[in-house]
């Protein structure tokens, strides 16, 4: 009996891997690169109930890495290339701190769905998803803070819709993006609390290559 379920099983999978082979024939890598700008990060500096708040763009760059087994679905992971960044100051004429960098790196693994798709060369819309988290760091510098910096983790979700334009191995894209994510309550500093909230839209506008 044992033997007869491990004869049907290799059957099942020998017929399973002929049934892809066709679609595995197909599969490509593609290698990417992109600037991003994320359109409303916010930052909230809570001290015995004392708020201070920063809302405004974070700019950086990633590069993707995508395996698509089929010309119409890629699995996709992205790395930030050069962190999101932004400085501000928080409190009246930066009382609490007068300069403050915050950078936020991050790494995510998504799904793509290229739809109409006729032949490579052309336009093509996308719809993707992702989740992943970003490290977020904020370095502090003078008021009553201080020197110091602080790292939170935020998870975050991510919905994209895009265009993409190929011509050969190449192409260029663009990416209306829209995030999800928020970590609060932290305190790295002693009475302090931190929000990091990245929920907003994003931008993103590059390039990338098929290769394989």
């Amino acid at each position: 009996m044992k033997r007869l379920r491990m004869r049907l099983l290799k059957l099942a999978l020998l017929a399973a891997l002929g049934c892809l082979a066709p679609a595995l024939a197909h599969a490509e890598l593609r290698l990417g690169l992109d600037g991003v700008q994320v359109a409303d990060a916010r930052y909230v500096h809570d001290t015995a109930g004392v708020r201070d708040e920063q809302r405004g763009f974070m700019v950086g760059s990633q590069v993707s890495l995508e395996y698509l087994p089929t010309e119409q679905f890629g699995l996709e992971v992205a790395y930030s290339l050069s962190p999101l960044e932004r400085g501000y100051q928080l409190g009246i004429a930066g009382a609490t701190s007068n300069n403050v960098t915050e950078q936020a790196s991050y790494t995510t693994l998504g799904a793509n769905m290229y739809l109409f798709y006729k032949k490579r060369d052309g336009l093509h819309p996308v719809i993707g998803v992702a989740t992943g988290a970003l490290s977020v760091t904020q370095k502090f510098e003078g008021g009553t803070v201080g020197s110091l910096s602080t790292t939170n983790t935020v998870n975050i979700n991510l919905v994209k819709l895009g265009l993409e334009w190929v011509i050969n191995n190449a192409g260029f894209r663009v990416q209306y993006q829209q995030w999800a994510g928020q970590t609060n309550n932290t305190t790295k500093i002693p009475g302090v609390r931190q929000t990091n909230s990245y929920d907003g839209s994003a931008l993103s506008l590059g390039v990338f290559a098929f290769f394989l």
